[in-house]
């Protein structure tokens, strides 16, 4: 249910429109239809998957996975979306998912989510659902694949899908979370996204049917429209179920057989509303302003939508434009980073919105002041590679790059995961190629098929398939966003693309990029000591020159290496206390690639390898931090390139101008959004003003010099600790002579961390009734609520995960009583923080939206939960929901190659990754009611709380007219 807003129309803000699912979801299944893409295409279907249909309808797909052991995910996919409501259920498709946590046949209202966290299922993160125009997903993350938590699942998705009962009153009480989800997201730039959804499908209506719905019909929907929309809908036929994990495909089809095999509709069917095509009008401009976004500019090549079927030949097709696509973007970025472009960033893409509008989009972000430039250079950019087309080195380049992420793609086949977060997943993938009527292909065949596509392919064949996409450039839609109205906008718009469209351009000259200039580091080093700790079954070395290395050899992630070094002092080691130093600094050494080679040379260096380097100074990190992925037949080049960055970092002026630029772009816009105003005014306010955190205004961006940033990094990269942390599927003898050839081999460095001296103290403020102000320009109807409270620090590593207990039991509470009792709020958050880096130093904190009038109510009722939880404690089963998702969670924690990067970081030098791994599981076996309650009660002090209000500076007007 969280989270669920338009998830599936949201897309990167630079280019692509990848709207919903396609036709299939929106046209009533034809009795002679096939029931799943493959069974009408020449793509053979992924071996592992097993795909049934019930005899009343159903379709399912089952796919076993072992990544991470003992879990799985199921997926119930409806066949209804937005796009099928009235006028008068405008929201009612989202609006009916939340009301399958809202009370069923055998499931009374709120006790749903109590009985998945009793199984282990946190709720948001394991339990979810989301709407879109035309499905609706209910989600469910299984930590365990036992009998009762498999049946409990199958046994609440039935609940879901025939058995809600809609009561009145339960419609009443959630119209308050509707409205309070729809204010959350109702930011300045998710409206500017609309407008420009709505710009590209311009007289399809399709923005009219945005999932959220509209005020009017979510406050006043009677039980009918939801009653006649359900079952009209929510039908056996209309339904997809997805089980994948770690268990037998016999287990899970008896399962969905057993629990969905009887279900029959109840009454007629609703009609599936299909969608209009847009209008399309070449040369249409338009432009859309708002103080609080940044100025940039699109061209759209567009024409009506075709539907093709999933087949090889059309992936051939799509593959071609791909790689097209993907040379332009290389020139574009390359424009960036050579300092020579007037535009900060550039991107072309696909543009589609199925069943709406196709074409293709190229979208550049620039400063105010360079707008006409920017449009410019972006036309004469695509007009050149339309005309002159692109080289072969080039598409060699993009072909390797291709080749190199299938391969990838098929040695991971094994081991990717069942359900995570943010990287590819087994779930996630299936039901979205179901939802898009296309083949669900294994990661072998969809290598097989390019290779044969790159096998004779030529550069004049991916020329004309690039003019073919971008048919109609000469004539393109032309899409302006600025933070000030434009006057005349169309007018001027249309004379700035006419007298750029009047300059020749001529083709591009060639790169030679030479080759990469670091593989002799000198002499290799010498393993001092090597140690093995057994309960993280990894090695602690030790090299001459004192560079240190932790190893674990995993089978998590086939195939793959995660390297993590860290160097010097980082963000503590920073000798100027402010933002702006810091900013420019994580620029200047993640852009400006090493000494002799530009970012994208190294890019093109590497093309085909999976070899790359990511330089950041995180707040609160004692080390630089360089990270990498790779493979063993890349480990070499990989370790080149990272000690290259230690020994030759590059410091361009280049880079730094650029980043002076964005900032000046993006500053004007900062205080654009509750959240982002709170992120400006609150790292400081909960540290007593110190100025590391948090920023001040523009001056404090502009005045830090590229020589500070020198003067800060290079000490720390010429002698400071290094420690490198490899966690993977590798050999530990080739990592550890690798290794000793590229780091072991650069010169002695210090031994111990840095003693930080003031730099490491934090301290809490001093707790007030008075609530802090800060103002945003951002939506008026739209505030945040914080409340802080000091809390233990990181000296003993048990006490972050009693935190963690405390905070699932906080944020249960909370929802609770703001979210149903109040209706005052969507989806309130609860966090913690310590660092063993900072004695005497923790805090807890409560984070909720709220309409500007009703801030006060909703820091009451924060507040009066905390003292609820500090002077009456909680229950066991209150205890049992917060602490079991967290053991249940442990398997896929400990299963994963991440995690072990975090506990071995600095298993050397400071060890304590290693101190709460050997607490993690430990604490949450050995936790109880008691110890949780005490802490609370410690914790949550009324009078040490620290509370801030972001609100719309519209208020600030109010007061002084006041």
């Amino acid at each position: 249910m969280p989270n669920t807003l338009f998830r599936h129309i949201i897309a990167p803000a630079a280019a692509v429109f990848l709207v919903g699912a396609p036709a299939a979801l929106l046209v009533a299944q034809e009795p002679d239809a096939p029931a799943f893409a493959h069974e009408a295409s020449d793509l053979e279907p992924d071996s592992r998957v097993i795909y049934g249909t019930l005899s009343n309808g159903l379709r399912y797909a089952v796919m076993k996975n072992e990544t991470p052991s003992d879990v799985a995910a199921v997926r119930m996919q409806i066949n209804t979306g937005s796009v099928n409501e009235t006028e008068a259920q405008l929201g009612l498709a989202h609006f009916l998912e939340h009301m399958a946590f809202n009370g069923s046949v055998n499931v009374p209202e709120g006790e749903m989510i109590k009985r998945l966290e009793r199984y282990g299922l946190s709720f948001g993160a394991d339990t979810n659902a989301s709407t879109g125009f035309d499905q609706t997903t209910y989600k469910l993350n299984l930590p365990s694949v036992e009998d009762e938590v498999l049946d409990e699942a199958f046994f609440l998705m039935r609940e879901t899908a025939e058995n809600l009962l809609l009561d009145a009153g339960a419609i009443e009480r959630e119209r308050g979370v509707i409205a309070s989800e729809k204010l959350a997201r109702d930011s300045l730039q998710f409206r500017a996204f609309v407008d420009r959804l709505g710009f590209l499908t311009r007289g399809s209506g399709l923005i009219d049917r945005l999932p959220i719905g509209t005020d009017e019909t979510i406050a006043t929907m009677p039980r009918a429209e939801f009653v006649s929309y359900y079952r009209g809908y929510y039908r056996p036929e209309n339904t997809f179920i997805a089980v994948i994990g770690d268990l037998e495909p016999e287990d899970a089809i008896a399962r969905i057989e057993e629990y969905f095999g009887d279900w029959q509709p109840a009454g007629a069917a609703l009609p599936q509303r299909p969608r209009n095509q847009a209008s399309i009008v070449p040369g249409t401009v338009y432009a859309y302003h708002d103080e609080g976004l940044m100025t940039s500019v699109s061209i759209a090549a567009l024409r009506p939508y075709t539907k093709r079927p999933d087949t090889a030949a059309t992936r051939r097709d799509n593959a071609i434009i791909s790689l097209g696509t993907r040379i332009l973007n290389q020139r574009m970025s390359r424009a960036v980073q050579n300092g020579t472009a007037a535009y900060l960033a550039g991107l072309s893409s696909r543009s589609s919105v199925d069943d709406v509008v196709d074409g293709m989009l190229l979208n550049v972000r620039t400063t105010p002041d360079d707008w006409r430039a920017a449009l410019s250079e972006a036309e004469q950019e695509l007009r050149r590679a339309v005309q002159f087309g692109f080289s072969q080195e080039e598409l060699d380049e993009q072909i390797a790059n291709y080749r190199r992420s299938l391969g990838t793609a098929v040695e991971r086949a094994n081991t990717r995961k069942t359900y995570a977060g943010f990287e590819y997943n087994y779930a996630q993938a299936l039901v979205s190629a179901f939802a898009d009527e296309r083949v669900f292909t294994s990661p072998q065949s969809s290598l097989d098929r390019f290779n044969a596509i790159a096998e004779g392919l030529t550069v004049e064949e991916i020329n004309a398939a690039f003019r073919d996409a971008w048919r109609g450039y000469e004539n393109p839609a032309v899409y302006f966003v600025s933070g000030e109205p434009l006057e005349d906008a169309e007018t001027v718009l249309a004379q700035a693309l006419k007298q750029s469209q009047q300059v020749a351009v001529v083709a591009p000259e060639a790169r030679d990029v030479g080759s990469f200039a670091y593989t002799d580091f000198g002499p290799a080093g010498e393993v001092v000591s090597d140690i093995f700790v057994e309960d993280a079954d990894a090695h602690l070395i030790k090299f001459g020159n004192n560079v240190r290395l932790n190893f674990k050899q995993t089978d998590f992630d086939t195939g793959t290496i995660n390297i993590r070094v860290r160097v010097g002092g980082g963000f503590m080691s920073m000798p100027r206390k402010d933002e702006g130093l810091r900013r420019l600094g994580l620029n200047v050494l993640s852009r400006s690639g090493v000494v002799g080679h530009t970012a994208n040379d190294l890019r093109t260096l590497f093309a085909g390898q999976r070899v790359g380097a990511l330089t950041r100074t995180m707040i609160d990190n004692d080390a630089f931090e360089i990270l990498g992925t790779t493979g063993a037949d890349d480990l070499s080049d990989q370790l080149n390139l990272m000690a290259a960055k230690v020994a030759a970092p590059a410091f361009r002026e280049v880079i730094a101008e650029r980043h002076f630029r964005n900032m000046e772009a993006w500053y004007p816009t900062h205080d654009s959004s509750p959240g982002a105003v709170a992120n400006k005014y609150l790292p400081r306010l909960i540290r007593s003003g110190d100025t590391r955190y948090g920023y001040d205004g523009i001056d404090s961006f502009l005045s830090a010099t590229l020589d500070e940033v020198r003067e800060w990094v290079e000490p720390e990269f010429k002698t400071g600790l290094i420690e490198i942390t490899v966690v993977g599927d590798v050999d530990k003898e080739a990592v550890v002579r690798e290794i000793a050839r590229t780091f072991g081999a650069l010169p002695m460095r210090a031994d111990q961390k840095a003693d930080f001296g003031a730099n490491a103290d934090l301290a809490f403020p001093s707790g007030s009734e008075t609530p802090n102000r800060f103002y945003h320009r951002g939506n008026e109807e739209q505030a945040l609520v914080y409340v802080y409270w000091p809390a233990p620090d990181a000296s003993d590593p048990a006490n972050a995960y009693r935190m963690r207990v405390l905070r699932g039991v906080f944020r249960n509470r909370l929802t609770d009583v703001l979210r149903e009792e109040m209706g005052a709020t969507y989806s309130p958050g609860a966090g913690a923080f310590s660092n063993s880096i900072f004695d005497g130093y923790g805090y807890a904190l409560a984070r909720v939206t709220a309409k500007p009038e009703d801030v006060g109510k909703v820091q009451g009722g924060i507040l009066r939960v905390a003292t609820e939880l500090a002077e009456t404690g909680i229950d066991s089963d209150a205890f049992d929901r917060a602490l079991t998702p967290l053991i249940e969670d442990l398997n896929s924690i400990f299963e994963n190659n991440g995690y072990w990067l975090n506990v071995l970081g600095d298993a050397q030098t400071g060890s304590d990754g290693l101190a709460t791994f050997r607490a993690h599981e430990k604490t949450y076996r050995e936790a109880t009611v008691e110890e949780i309650n005490v802490l609370a009660k410690e914790v949550f002090k009324q009078e040490d709380s620290v509370t801030a209000f972001i609100l719309p500076a519209i208020e600030i007007a109010e007061l002084d007219q006041r």
